[in-house]
């Protein structure tokens, strides 16, 4: 797992040479370790650096949530697979950029002049990092409602007769609608066919409004239902019925398990839905293109923006530890499955730091996690591959 343990210690001697050589003595066999340049950077008072350690915290993580949100945004498009790929190259070789960034750290003079204050240079990161935030919100947004609107014009013509869109089965010779007259159509179970075609004209009657007529009429024209399509689960019938028992027969069939669809004929609807298909689908290609292309290079910018944190969140923990001036090694260990064992290493190299410090554990009275160094956690990647 690419998690690393970002430590600082007191030079030995006033030399960061010796601090270096003594952890690689003591754990070079369990841990793998590389020391991280810090530049001279701004003191300012050490009010100013104790409350500003505060709030490097918070920045931290908002800064580290951000970039992972960008790694797994990425993991998902670059899809499944044996060697997922993202913009042409495996998407772990990207990725591992990040690894090598953290472990080769150089601190970017044209982005951070150390010249400018603590604080500055803090608001710097963040702010760099707000704005990748907010561009990536926004794009996410836009491809979501593109795919969500693309999703649901595929969901209606998926499923069975039911409850899909009818618009590529019905023609216009299907539909019979007049003053008097309407079409239904009919979603008729298998298992129902033969009832229905048997029962479906006695499913409704009216009595007319001239008084010649003194009887009930049959509210369905005869022999009226005409097959339209089928599925594995259904068959789609149309029936002629007259408006004024139209109510009447939907009632019927429902009572005998036929789905009534509700569906107006529109002509040329078929190639609308179709052109606006395809519109939807060049969209979606097109938007995720610029979602990939613009999330590359906001977790390039973000992820750089947050190690750059980190550096002066060690070199703030470290003058607040260790006093001024700044003499300390800051160092990354990465520890993978030892890190019993490298933490009993270093509680020996640096257990004389602190007097109040337990060598065998950190069960002590804070019920909280305390080591006689400066020590953060760097998770670089939210998953792991």
């Amino acid at each position: 797992m690419s998690v690393y343990w970002l430590i600082a210690a007191p030079a030995e001697n006033g030399s960061k040479e010796e601090t270096w050589k003594s952890l690689q003595r003591m754990t070079m066999e369990i841990s793998t370790n590389h020391r991280m340049k810090i530049p001279d950077l701004r003191v300012g008072t050490l009010d100013a650096l104790m409350t500003l350690s505060d709030e490097l915290e918070k920045h931290d993580r908002y800064m580290e949530g951000v970039v992972h949100r960008l790694e797994k945004e990425l993991r998902e498009q670059a899809g499944g697979g044996a060697e997922p790929m993202i913009e042409g190259q495996p998407l772990e070789h990207f990725l591992s950029r990040l690894d090598t960034q953290l472990t080769s750290f150089e601190w970017d003079q044209a982005r951070f002049p150390v010249k400018q204050a603590l604080p500055e240079l803090v608001m710097m990161m963040q702010d760099c990092v707000s704005a990748v935030d907010e561009k990536f919100k926004q794009k996410v947004m836009e491809y979501n409602t593109i795919k969500s609107n693309l999703n649901a014009l595929e969901r209606k013509g998926q499923g069975a007769l039911n409850a899909k869109s009818l618009v590529e089965y019905v023609r216009k010779d299907h539909v019979i609608a007049t003053e008097k007259l309407n079409t239904v159509f009919c979603a008729v179970p298998k298992f129902a066919v033969a009832e229905f075609k048997d029962k479906y004209e006695g499913w409704s009657a009216f009595t007319p409004g001239n008084t010649k007529f003194d009887r009930e009429l049959n509210g369905v024209v005869p022999r009226s239902a005409l097959k339209v399509t089928e599925d594995s689960e259904y068959e789609l019938y149309r029936v002629v019925v007259f408006r004024a028992c139209e109510d009447a027969f939907k009632v019927k069939a429902r009572e005998a398990r036929v789905t009534i669809r509700d569906f107006t004929f529109t002509e040329g609807q078929a190639a609308v839905d179709s052109e606006e298909m395809s519109k939807l689908k060049e969209q979606s290609r097109d938007a995720k293109t610029k979602l990939v292309r613009s999330t590359t290079i906001n977790y390039k910018e973000a992820s750089g923006a947050w190690l750059h944190l980190k550096a002066i969140r060690v070199f703030v923990e470290s003058v607040l530890r260790y006093g001024l001036p700044p003499t300390f090694q800051a160092m990354l260990i990465k520890p993978g499955k030892n890190e019993d064992r490298v933490r009993k290493a270093l509680a020996g190299l640096y257990g004389h730091l602190s007097a109040g410090y337990d060598k065998d554990g950190e069960d002590g009275p804070n019920a909280q996690k305390f080591y006689p160094y400066v020590d953060m956690e760097v998770k670089l990647f939210a998953e792991e591959a």
